[in-house]
């Protein structure tokens, strides 16, 4: 009887106690929209006040910079927010195969697709992922109608670390349809159907919860708002920059910070996070986890990845690599930045990219097309360094924009105008073979093509803009025309707008309407001063390169030749 009550007072002791919960961390690391760029690519950056011309990403260095944070941290989950593909030499050769198995090879836990992965059609998707073993997850993607694509594909996968199991869906954005080309495959809506695989995922006992999505930053921030349950969104699709004092210390300009806090549809804060483009930068979100499944604890670290080899310009204008006390000192500022480092490329994933590196650079070679007349280009109508007379400007910029134009026209939403600066268009192309590499040193910057929704008075204004900052800064246009006259004063010297409509008729531009235009990621994000680009009323990346867009306008016209008017009158001042 004695030993009863006393089981019994020690059973009462007990469920008193109280109980500590188990506190669960886990880091997320994340890349977005790499598009086939498996090497570094260019970019200038301002340090410490001054100019640098250095090289982002690459994935031999994207693993060392993954490998680092697993050998770090206990738990590590590794995701993909989609657009793999599509952009550079890489994929026009190989069409796919070395990207996915790189997700292989850096171990992905999940990636959701991009629309960009569609744009060779939904079956030869379901073929390209046959090259990874990395879950495919979309919640949101009927592939009945391709059943090979289909099996691949499935709502979300569950990944379990320490115990403790993590849901990951993936959505796309439903626009898919109408910018690219996924035939029959079909794409719901993302809120509905993210609330009720959220609701499936709990009925199993899943309480931290991951949206993989591939939508854009601002579609994140809604589908946060708007679906109970969720954690934290991993995004992509807008090439959104996000980061802190750090990666503005590089001299970039983040949209906003990261990760941004949002207030979920049950009140709890939800983190959206996404990490740019071309595995530039690698996301880190370090999260804590209480019993309930509730994050306790969220640290954002997006990792700006460079490579070793700075250059500034000398006072010749020419780029030298900086060496002895100044690349020590941008070293030493680079390692003091809590957002960005400078990171070697693993040797085993830099062995792997040899044999396709070699077949790229091969590919440079080939003829794409020829031009029937030489296409020279001038910055601003007028005489050339060699003496020519060019008053009508550039020949080959037109050409440019002519294909901007034409990229758009096939994924089925046309634009009305194309413009490109004229600094983007780095030479002439001789008379004889275009190849790849004349493309790629045309149009060396890597930017891909913006759409935006401007007013006719918008239009007017950016190309003021351009006329009167002049140089690299003037516009050469697409499906429009108009005159500078350099006499007049600033701000007044842009007249007789017309654009072309879709009868072959000039007609004047209407102040009033909303115009489609088309132009690339840097001007879109207000470079050589376009400030009223980044005013515009929409704004959507399609990631198609503008090197590649010219590449496939070349292709189908296979002889170039001048276009029968530059679209530009030039009045001199004098």
């Amino acid at each position: 009887m004695i030993r009863l009550a006393a089981r019994l007072v020690l059973a009462v002791l007990i469920l008193s106690w109280p109980v500590t919960a188990r506190a669960f961390d886990v880091t997320l690391l994340h890349v977005n929209d790499s598009h086939s760029y498996l090497d570094p690519t260019a970019e200038t950056l301002a340090l410490q006040g001054k100019p640098v011309y250095a090289r982002l990403g690459g994935w031999a260095r994207l693993k060392s910079a993954v490998d680092a944070v697993r050998a770090g941290r206990g738990d590590v989950v590794l995701l993909h927010a989609g657009d793999a593909v599509q952009g550079g030499l890489y994929y026009m050769k190989y069409g796919g195969k070395p990207e996915m198995e790189f997700l292989d090879r850096l171990g992905f836990d999940a990636f959701v697709p991009g629309n960009h992965e569609f744009d060779r059609g939904a079956p030869y998707l379901a073929r390209v992922l046959g090259y990874t073993k990395v879950p495919v997850v979309c919640a949101n993607l009927d592939g009945s109608a391709v059943p090979a694509l289909a099996a691949r594909v499935r709502p979300y996968v569950i990944a379990e670390r320490s115990g403790e199991r993590i849901g990951i869906v993936g959505l796309i954005t439903p626009e898919t349809e109408s910018i690219s080309s996924p035939g029959e495959v079909r794409f719901t809506d993302t809120v509905h159907t993210a609330t009720l695989i959220v609701r499936e995922l709990q009925a199993r006992g899943v309480n931290k919860i991951v949206l993989l999505t591939h939508q854009g930053f601002e579609a994140d921030k809604r589908l946060a708002a708007e679906v109970p349950g969720v954690d934290v969104i991993v995004g992509g699709h807008s090439h959104t920059l996000l980061g802190n004092s750090g990666i503005e210390a590089m001299g970039l300009r983040p949209a906003a910070a990261y990760p941004t806090v949002v207030k979920g549809a049950d009140g709890d804060d939800v983190y959206v996070v996404t990490a740019w483009k071309w595995g530039r930068v690698l996301g880190r979100l370090d999260l804590t986890f209480d019993d309930e499944g509730h994050v306790t604890r969220a640290e954002g670290k997006p990792l700006l990845i460079l490579a070793d080899g700075f250059k500034r310009k000398n006072d010749a204008g020419q780029k030298v690599a900086l060496q002895g006390a100044e690349r020590d000192e941008l070293l030493a500022f680079i390692q003091a930045d809590p957002e960005a480092a400078v990171v070697p490329a693993d040797p085993v994933a830099r062995k792997f990219l040899g044999p396709f590196s070699e077949g790229v650079e091969a590919m440079r070679t080939e003829v794409i097309g020829e031009a029937v007349l030489p296409l020279p280009h001038i910055r601003v109508p007028g005489t050339t360094d060699s003496g020519e007379s060019l008053p009508r400007g550039s020949l080959i910029a037109p050409l440019v924009c002519r294909s901007m134009l034409a990229r758009l026209e096939g994924t089925g939403e046309p634009a009305d105008i194309a413009l490109q600066n004229a600094g983007g268009v780095r030479e002439s192309v001789d008379q004889g073979d275009i190849t790849m590499g004349t493309a790629y040193t045309l149009l060396p910057f890597n930017n891909t093509l913006v759409l935006l929704e401007l007013t006719g008075e918008q239009v007017r204004q950016t190309l003021e803009t351009g006329v009167d900052r002049g140089g690299g800064a003037f516009l050469y246009a697409g499906g429009l025309r108009y005159t500078a006259d350099m006499r007049r004063p600033e701000g007044e010297r842009v007249l007789c707008i017309d654009t072309l409509d879709n009868a072959g008729n000039w007609t004047p531009l209407d102040p009033a309407r909303a115009y489609r235009v088309v132009t690339n990621s840097y001007l879109a994000s207000g470079g050589d001063g376009f400030d009223i680009l980044k005013s515009a009323a929409s704004s959507y990346d399609t990631g198609f390169v503008d090197a590649q867009a010219f590449i496939d306008y070349v292709r189908q016209q296979r002889m170039l030749k001048p276009l029968p008017t530059t679209g530009v009158t030039y009045i001199p001042a004098k």
